[in-house]
């Protein structure tokens, strides 16, 4: 299979590594697919059991109150759904700050996010579920497998002989039934709950994704925003209780079920996108990642009110000649304040908290980036300037000192109005 130079909707000759870097996130969820179709068709262990157990005497339910393919639609198809919708449709409609339309001057009605921008998050958000659900499956198949415990209504399942009692000393085991071979195997897969892992890992997954979007920690004490990211856990709770309900499942088996569910949920979730602790973000799906680059590091210089240094690689800093010359003198914050940390990087260039992030255009669309594949900010509306600096709000590191020729004058509060600090010294933490 011939690897494509570039997306769909870009531009710009994507490198080969970054395709492979992406190509092999669809091939584990492929494997993961295939692994529990084979695991699913294997023969789980038959753990030995007694026939005076009254917690696997409960009655078969013939009819389940959520089925297996409801559980798909709840957990599956309705977050692909919003996704879609969201992202396509309703992301940026209700932005404070839409750019204008050059011809006409009325604002766009659909938000400062263009379409390859949009495309982006689609594909993040997809993926990001699908793995979700990929690895929740197959984890939970494989532990089924392994286990091989009884079901609340094995008994019923099994029919023993006419006669059959336990041995002593032991217990009894699978040789004793006379049952539907199909329903006798399903019958030893109790744990974990498979209804549980997967309606948690995508409903998880759901509730963070729409809470980045929505920004949900913000500090603005939004109840309704809370009420609309606890639906779909609410929803994958109900789920979880309807498999106790119908005697498929020990309530043991639904907890650890749907703690897997949770784990794959997130896992899958961080991924692709930043953490809810970081609200200026917007949920905005991380820029094309590509093998070969440095790790990102914790800033040694950051400003306050929620904004970040625009620290960038040294390696980073080389010219493209691809790139405009325009978008090469960007000021930022870098400009200001210096770090000597070699893992320092210009990964997300923000505006203050305060001042609403939606009036810059993030973008992740990979002819947007430099070699080392950045996000940056896009201003369609020339009307918008940063926030100018404020030296006297910096924050400075306690770990790496200012250099002598930074330019920075901070204000010395015991020494008077208009005095700078000179001679700062560095103190470690």
């Amino acid at each position: 299979m011939e690897i494509p130079a570039k997306l769909p909707f870009s531009k710009r000759r994507l490198p080969p590594r970054v395709v492979i870097s992406y190509i092999f996130d669809y091939v584990i969820i492929i494997v993961c697919a295939i692994g529990f179709a084979i695991l699913n068709k294997v023969e789980p262990f038959h753990q030995h059991f007694s026939l005076n157990n009254i917690s696997i005497q409960y009655p078969y339910a013939v009819h389940e109150r959520v089925p297996m393919v409801y559980a798909l639609c709840i957990s599956g198809v309705f977050p692909l759904v919003l996704i879609i919708l969201y992202t396509l449709f309703i992301d940026g409609l209700f932005s404070h700050h839409k750019p204008q339309d050059g011809a006409s001057g009325k604002r766009k009605l659909r938000g400062p996010h263009r379409w390859k921008d949009r495309l982006w998050e689609l594909n993040c958000g997809i993926l990001g579920l699908i793995l979700a659900q990929g690895l929740a499956f197959f984890i939970t198949q494989a532990l089924k497998t392994a286990c091989g415990k009884p079901r609340p209504d094995l008994i019923d399942r099994c029919q023993p002989r006419v006669g059959s009692k336990d041995l002593f000393p032991g217990l009894s085991n699978s040789t004793i039934c006379t049952g539907d071979p199909a329903l006798l195997t399903d019958g030893f897969r109790s744990w974990p709950s498979g209804h549980s892992s997967s309606s948690f890992a995508g409903l998880v997954y759901t509730s963070l994704w729409l809470g980045g979007k929505l920004h949900i920690m913000d500090n603005r004490g939004e109840a309704w925003k809370a009420l609309l990211v606890m639906v779909p856990l609410l929803a994958a709770s109900l789920v979880a209780v309807s498999r106790i309900m119908d005697a498929r499942h020990h309530p043991f088996d639904v907890i650890t079920g749907s703690m897997l569910g949770v784990v794959c949920g997130f896992v899958a979730y961080r991924q692709y996108f930043p953490p809810l602790s970081e609200p200026w973000r917007k949920g905005r799906a991380y820029p094309i990642r590509s093998w070969g680059s440095d790790p990102v590091g914790p800033d040694t210089v950051q400003l306050v009110r929620n904004s970040s240094v625009a620290l960038r690689n040294p390696e980073d800093g080389r010219i493209d000649p691809d790139i405009p010359r325009s978008e090469h003198a960007r000021p930022d914050a870098s400009t200001y304040l210096h770090s000597s940390s070699p893992y320092a990087s210009n990964m997300y260039n923000r505006r203050p908290h305060d001042h609403d992030a939606d009036a810059g255009v993030w973008s992740s669309s990979e002819d947007d980036v430099t070699n080392g594949y950045e996000m940056r900010q896009q201003n369609h509306d020339a009307s918008h300037h940063a926030p100018q600096y404020d030296p006297s709000n910096a924050y400075v590191s306690q770990t790496q000192p200012l250099t002598a020729n930074a330019g920075i004058h901070v204000s010395d509060p015991m020494a008077g109005p208009g005095r700078p600090l000179t001679n700062m010294p560095s103190r470690a933490m």
